[in-house]
């Protein structure tokens, strides 16, 4: 199985919507995990419904760390489906915790890297990309890496520095890395081929812009009318399976 990486830029929102859909759509099982280096445990409030995360995630992984306990992702994590096969891996609940943890990426990159070479499907919701340092290790142990954007002119701009900076850091990485662009609303007003000549990226997801479908992956809305039949969730279908 395949660690997935999902970054955004400044100014364009989707990363958590567009990691959430995912993981609920790849074959199963399925972890996810919250990255985001910004403590608004935007799933946990949003699609979760305010869950109660005590004792799990990155924070509780980061204390049996400094401990020498060892850390369980079965029990450190809460289930995002009813089957239990999709399970969720929260992030930091407090802004210190996350210059306390900075040490502990390699260990979490490495442990996410095991979890996919033991048959589970890893997404790790990067958030907005402001800093290359603390996303090296992520990006070492990362089959794929999705950089979110809308097809504004105003979007892409923000989303090229996070491109250019992917691009720089995988020049010397072992590891093949895909590299591709997941377009929000596209024709809005660029489309997948006009934004990947420019970039020189692939596009590899288009999502339609539906915000009162992608408020229930967001925020945990009352899904509308013929949800199962929702174009955003056939793009999250129809993604393409990336070999690890």
């Amino acid at each position: 199985m395949a660690v997935r990486l999902l970054l955004g830029s400044a100014g364009s929102p989707g990363v958590t919507t567009t990691a959430i859909g995912l993981a609920l759509h790849l074959p199963a099982p399925t972890l996810l995990v919250d990255a985001a280096r910004d403590a608004a445990q935007a799933p946990l409030a949003g699609y979760l419904r305010g869950t109660v995360a005590a004792g799990t995630g990155l924070e509780e992984f980061a204390r049996r760390r400094r401990m020498g306990a060892p850390f369980d992702l079965g029990t450190a994590g809460l289930p995002l489906d009813e089957q239990g096969t999709r399970r969720f891996l929260p992030g930091f609940g407090h802004l210190a915790a996350i210059d306390l943890f900075e040490p502990g990426w390699p260990a979490l990159a490495d442990l996410l890297r095991r979890t996919a070479d033991d048959g589970t499907d890893v997404v790790v919701d990067g958030g907005r990309l402001t800093s290359v340092r603390p996303v090296e290790p992520l990006l070492r142990v990362a089959d794929q890496v999705l950089v979110v954007t809308r097809t504004s002119l105003r979007h892409l701009a923000a989303a090229r520095p996070v491109c250019d900076a992917i691009d720089d850091l995988l020049q010397n990485s072992l590891r093949a890395t895909r590299v591709g662009l997941a377009l929000v609303g596209e024709g809005m007003p660029y489309d997948r081929h006009e934004v990947a000549a420019q970039f020189g990226w692939s596009v590899d997801l288009v999502l339609p812009h539906l915000p009162e479908h992608a408020a229930v992956l967001s925020d945990g809305a009352v899904p509308p009318r013929r949800w199962e039949r929702s174009p955003l969730l056939d793009a999250f279908r129809s993604f393409e399976e990336v070999p690890a």
